[in-house]
């Protein structure tokens, strides 16, 4: 049974990353962890890795209007909006991976899998 949906379809309502609680703790906590890292996890996960702190960086910069945006139109009524420029960044950031995943679900639906049922069996051993 479909859930019912609080969001208007059609109308486009940007989010607000800053306001999660997971934006909240990485914003909170990450120079923490740079300064903990070779004491407590260096000997079981490696060196610290520059690409870290890329990641870090534009995950907080993604969806900040401040940090870039488009400028989107409609033709027909003209109606504009501005799109703030996302991290891109699958496996950190919860929306950008979010949107990899269904495009790739999407994908696989139209390109690979036949029109039949389908079931995935896992064995945990």
């Amino acid at each position: 049974m479909p859930q019912p949906t609080t969001h208007k379809l059609g109308i486009y309502q940007p989010r607000n990353p800053k306001a999660s609680a997971y934006y909240k703790c990485v914003e909170s906590h990450f120079e923490e962890l740079e300064r903990a890292w070779d004491d407590m996890y260096a000997s079981r996960y490696g060196f610290w890795r520059t690409y870290v702190m890329t990641v870090i960086f534009k995950y907080l910069d993604c969806g900040d209007l401040h940090m870039g945006f488009a400028r989107v139109r409609c033709e027909e009524c003209g109606h504009e909006y501005l799109l703030a420029f996302s991290c891109k960044r699958r496996q950190f950031c919860p929306s950008c991976h979010q949107k990899r995943v269904v495009e790739y679900s999407e994908w696989l639906f139209t390109n690979v899998l036949k029109d039949v049922p389908h079931r995935q069996w896992a064995r945990f051993i």
